[in-house]
C-alpha cells in the first residue's frame, strides 16, 4: 500500500512525472557510517568522500545523494581551504588550522544537524525516503525532540508543474490559509517556531497575497516577495522557485544569500523526528499534498481566502479561532 498521496497535478511542464527532492535532519550517527547505511538501504551507489564534512552517494538506482554536517562553512571545503581563499593559510600553520577546523565540527555536532539530500525522485519513487528514515532510526539516529537545543527540519522540493504566476500565487494563498492547521498537524517543534528557520509570513504580506485584486505578472510578484521577504528562512521559501525563474532578480536583490535555484517550492514547516517509530515522512508529505489539492480547489480557495482575511483583520479573531479552523477542517475532510 503506498501512503505517499500522490497531488492532484502529477505531470510537469516537460510532461514528465513531477519529481520531489527530500532533506532529512538527524544527529548521532557520523557520516561515514551515515554513508554506509545509505548504501545499504539504496542496494546501490559508491562512497565518494568530498571533505570531512561532506560524503556523496554516486550511482545509485535514484541519482546522486549527499550527506553532510549541514555547517556551511564546513562543507564548503573546510577551514583550510577557507584561509587559502582569504590568503590567511601563510599566516596559520596548517596543523593548527586542520586542529581548529575538528574543534569547530566538534562542537556543531551538539547542535548542528546531519543531512541527506536526496536526488529529485519520480512521484513513484519517493516511497524510498521513509525506507532510509526507518533504517536511520533502527541505527539510532536521533531527531529534533532528543535534545531541547535541537531544531531538526524535514524539507520537501516539489518540483512545480508549471510557472505561471496564478499559479504560484494560489499555492501561496493555499499555505496561508492552511498554515494554522499545518502546524497543528505537524506539530512544529517549540524550538523550531522560534529559532529564524521557519519565520511565519508577515500578515501584511499575506493580506496583499490573498485579495482577489492581487494579480501581477511575475516580475511584479518576485518584486513584492523579495521585498517582503527577504530570507530563505520562511515555512514556505520560494527563493529557489523564483531565482529558477529569474535569477537576475532575485541574486541583485539578495546577493548574499545562499540560494540553489530550482523549479521547486521549498518547504519546510515539517519536523525531522527519525528516532520516533510513529513519525513518518509519508505524513509530512501528504501535508503538502493538501496545500496544493486546495490550490487547484480554485472556487473553494477563492472562498477561504476572503474568509481568511476577514478573520485575520477581526479583533476578536483569538476568539474565533477553533470556528476558523473547524471549516478550513470540513473541506479537509472531503480530501483524506
Amino acid at each position: 500500500m503506498n501512503l505517499f498521496v500522490q497531488p492532484p497535478v502529477l505531470l510537469a511542464s516537460s510532461h514528465e512525472l513531477r519529481k520531489v527532492g527530500f532533506e532529512l535532519e538527524y544527529s548521532a550517527i557520523e557520516l561515514q557510517k551515515s554513508a554506509e547505511l545509505l548504501i545499504e538501504t539504496l542496494k546501490s551507489g559508491s562512497m565518494e568522500k568530498i571533505n570531512p564534512y561532506h560524503y556523496k552517494i554516486r550511482d545509485t538506482h535514484y541519482g546522486d545523494f549527499n550527506l553532510v554536517l549541514d555547517f556551511q562553512f564546513l562543507i564548503s571545503q573546510g577551514l583550510q581551504k577557507w584561509l587559502q581563499n582569504i590568503g590567511l593559510d601563510q599566516f596559520i600553520e596548517a596543523e593548527i588550522a586542520l586542529a581548529l577546523e575538528e574543534f569547530i565540527a566538534t562542537l556543531s555536532q551538539t547542535i548542528v544537524p546531519y543531512e541527506i539530500t536526496t536526488p529529485p525522485l519520480p512521484l513513484d519513487k519517493i516511497e524510498i525516503v521513509e525506507e532510509i528514515k526507518e533504517t536511520f532510526r533502527t541505527n539510532g539516529a536521533l531527531g529534533t525532540d532528543a535534545n531541547p537545543l535541537y531544531a531538526f527540519g524535514f524539507h520537501i522540493n516539489p518540483q512545480a508543474f508549471s510557472f505561471e504566476v496564478t499559479e504560484i500565487i494560489d499555492t501561496l494563498r493555499a499555505f496561508f490559509i492552511l498554515y494554522e492547521t499545518l502546524v497543528l498537524w505537524l506539530q512544529p517543534d517549540i524550538v523550531r517556531r522560534i529559532s529564524p528557520y521557519i519565520k511565519p509570513f508577515e500578515e501584511e504580506y499575506i493580506q496583499k497575497v490573498l485579495k482577489a485584486s492581487y494579480q501581477p505578472d511575475i516580475n511584479r510578484f518576485i518584486c513584492d516577495y523579495l521585498q517582503y521577504n527577504p530570507t530563505r528562512n520562511r515555512a514556505l521559501d520560494l527563493l529557489p522557485l523564483l531565482a529558477w525563474i529569474d535569477s537576475n532578480q532575485v541574486f541583485k536583490t539578495l546577493p548574499e544569500e545562499k540560494i540553489s535555484p530550482r523549479p521547486a517550492y521549498h518547504y519546510r514547516l515539517p519536523n525531522s523526528k527519525v528516532d520516533k517509530k510513529e513519525w513518518h515522512t509519508y505524513d509530512a508529505w501528504n501535508s503538502w499534498v493538501i496545500i496544493e489539492k486546495l490550490a487547484q480547489d480554485k472556487e473553494t480557495l477563492a472562498q477561504l481566502a476572503g474568509e481568511y482575511s476577514k478573520y485575520l483583520t477581526d479583533p476578536f479573531s483569538f476568539l474565533k479561532k477553533e470556528k476558523w479552523l473547524q471549516k478550513v477542517n470540513v473541506w479537509l475532510k472531503k480530501q483524506i
